[in-house]
């Protein structure tokens, strides 16, 4: 049985979100998108009032190898991020333990909302985390199935 949680990460805890916390000013959030290449997550959509500042501090990072915008329309964009190096240990123990992002976004502090296949998914996620001392905050879990009977019954419990 799938299980869904919802946990936050501060941005100092990993890559993307250090990289991305240069530019305090604009929202971003994650692409649900499914790559072709080895990058786990290369899409990001930025909302600002100020997109070439926030392309010109990402791009100072020595960690991007490159910024591209791939569709800017008014105050939002589209980019792809290219990693001069493979130092993202939380987007890769989230692709080593099977995890789907079906949202994340953040500035200083990051939501996730991820689903695995089933418990075992998770503690391997959580014990990835631990081991690599990246800090995560489980903030609820719980699983469709049981979301589903609950509201087909007509009750509303909060799991």
């Amino acid at each position: 049985m799938s299980v869904i949680t919802e946990m936050t990460v501060d941005s100092g805890e990993f890559l993307l979100g250090t990289v991305l916390s240069r530019d305090p000013e604009a929202d971003i959030e994650l692409e649900r998108a499914i790559p072709a290449t080895d990058q786990v997550m290369p899409y990001i959509w930025v909302t600002g009032r100020e997109l070439p500042d926030f392309e010109s501090r990402v791009r100072t990072s020595p960690h991007v190898r490159r910024l591209a915008a791939v569709d800017v329309v008014n105050n939002q964009g589209l980019y792809r991020i290219e990693w001069a190096d493979d130092g993202e240990s939380l987007v890769h123990g989230l692709s080593e333990t099977g995890a789907t992002i079906l949202n994340a976004r953040g500035a200083g502090t990051w939501e996730f909302l991820l689903q695995f296949d089933d418990y075992g998914g998770l503690a391997r996620f959580h014990n990835y985390c631990r081991r690599r001392g990246i800090g995560i905050s489980l903030d609820r879990v719980y699983s469709p199935e049981g979301i589903e009977r609950a509201d087909e019954d007509g009750l509303r419990t909060e799991l």
